[in-house]
């Protein structure tokens, strides 16, 4: 038995919910809640690989998607181009339309999807470029500390269990910490976070899925940098309520 093992089914999660004051009515500052949402959670614990974005056009009165018209092309996913060999990046839709960065901060993120939203354009003019979806399956995340220990030397591998079976999972050494990337393209949803954001006329929500145990177990080393980001979440001014099942969360702007 490993002390690290990859959560199959019934994966914890973070649920959230976000609405936008009622003086605000632009698709970006949309993003930009829900990408401050991403980095916060992620602050010293993981940062995304790749996000994935769809667009659709909305309605300009009330700002609900419509299934017509439709923008010419809906499905995005900006990527880093130096993401680890041993990683598959998910491409979650067909006619997915893939952009390369050197990074992936907030500033290139808003960026890209400040340029998404100006390019799609709907051809009625009744209608607005909208976002509706913000989709991340592949991350790099920090291992605790305390987890380091079970990495064999001279091979940067750490024995993770998955089902009946173990996977040899390679560790990369940054600054002074030790990180995972994942999925690994031999075994898919092995990557230790998960986060989906749905937008409808500016009512955010969000999923965060815990995948790894040291993150999800009651005593698990990296407990604490969950109880942590949860709290920067609340400090951002989310009003935070954990439900019964212990991770989960509804939260409401206010």
């Amino acid at each position: 038995m490993t002390e690290v093992s990859i959560c199959e089914k019934a994966r914890p999660h973070v649920y959230a919910e976000l609405v936008a004051p009622d003086d605000v009515d632009d698709e970006l500052v949309f993003a930009t809640m829900a990408v401050d949402a991403l980095f916060s959670l992620g602050d010293g614990l993981f940062e995304p690989l790749a996000v994935n974005v769809e667009v659709a056009c909305c309605d300009t009165e009330f700002g609900y998607p419509l299934i017509q018209p439709r923008p010419v092309a809906r499905f995005h996913q900006l990527r880093l181009a130096a993401s680890p060999e041993t990683v598959m990046i998910p491409e979650i839709w067909s006619e997915l339309l893939v952009r390369l960065t050197e990074r992936l901060d907030r500033a290139a993120l808003l960026h890209w999807l400040g340029t998404l939203l100006a390019e799609q354009q709907c051809s009625q003019s009744d209608t607005r470029t909208s976002w509706t979806e913000l989709i991340v399956e592949a991350v790099r995340a920090r291992l605790p500390e305390a987890t380091s220990h079970g990495v064999e030397s001279g091979s940067n591998e750490l024995p993770v269990s998955e089902g009946a079976g173990v996977i040899r999972y390679p560790v990369e050494r940054i600054g002074d910490a030790l990180w995972v990337a994942g999925p690994l393209a031999a075994s898919s949803g092995t990557a230790a976070f998960g986060l989906r954001v749905t937008n409808e006329a500016g009512c955010l929500s969000l999923d965060w899925s815990l995948n790894w145990s040291p993150w999800i177990d009651q005593d698990g080393a990296g407990r604490p940098d969950i109880e942590a980001a949860i709290r920067r979440l609340s400090a951002m001014g989310w009003d935070v309520t954990p439900d019964p099942g212990g991770y989960g969360t509804s939260a409401r702007y206010r």
